[in-house]
């Protein structure tokens, strides 16, 4: 698939199959994601994979038991919330049958002898990026969570994380039960500015995906 097509049609992906995914397929979206830039080429992040049905469900109802809740009495002002929050509580239920959790992790390693957080996150999120583009191209469906906020210290227990290594996302990975298709995202002429700060500030859409 064209790079151009991946990124322009790559939906945030809640429904997911519970079929097998391959693992030489899991590998390459890995390996996507070693591609990506980092400070320094520190290359500052692990991926821990987790294919175990037992692990996942026992990570999947403790991320349930802190979010659906909360989650079902969000409100849904207009359909792009409704959307959103209605797809975050069909993944909430069914995260149990998910094929594959991907946690993207890092340690602070840069710059050498003065190592800071940020640049923990500068390494993590580009590798995600590529690890979802290159998802997309294989057909397979991903979302971006932040899911481990709620569950870490069983995520750490379950997935024997030491502490010192900080979780930056996790993403559930499988076959799609929806269809992909173009995004509803703001146009060039509405975000690019030139040389300098031109205009009024914009109003921000409401959430999309």
């Amino acid at each position: 698939m064209e790079a151009f097509e991946a990124m322009s049609t790559c939906r945030a992906m809640r429904y997911l199959k519970a079929d097998e995914v391959p693992s030489d397929l899991i590998e390459q979206v890995i390996t996507a994601a070693t591609w990506a830039p980092s400070p320094g080429n520190s290359q500052g992040r692990d991926f821990v994979i987790v294919t175990d049905k037992e692990k996942i469900l026992e990570i999947a109802n403790s991320i349930e038991e802190s979010m659906a809740s909360r989650v079902a009495s969000m409100d849904r002002p207009d359909k792009s919330h409704r959307l959103m929050l209605d797809g975050t509580e069909y993944l909430l239920k069914t995260l149990k049958s998910c094929p594959v959790l991907i946690f993207v992790c890092g340690k602070p390693i840069y710059p050498h002898g003065s190592p800071r957080e940020s640049f923990v996150w500068s390494s993590i999120y580009p590798a995600a990026q590529n690890l979802i583009l290159a998802a997309r191209a294989l057909g397979l469906g991903t979302v971006f969570t932040t899911f481990q906020g709620v569950a870490e210290l069983t995520i750490r227990e379950v997935l024997d994380i030491p502490n010192d290594v900080l979780i930056g996302c996790m993403i559930p990975l499988g076959w799609p039960e929806k269809k992909f298709g173009p995004l509803n995202r703001e146009p060039y002429d509405n975000v690019a500015h030139h040389n300098s700060w031109q205009g009024e500030l914009r109003v921000y859409p409401p959430i999309q995906d």
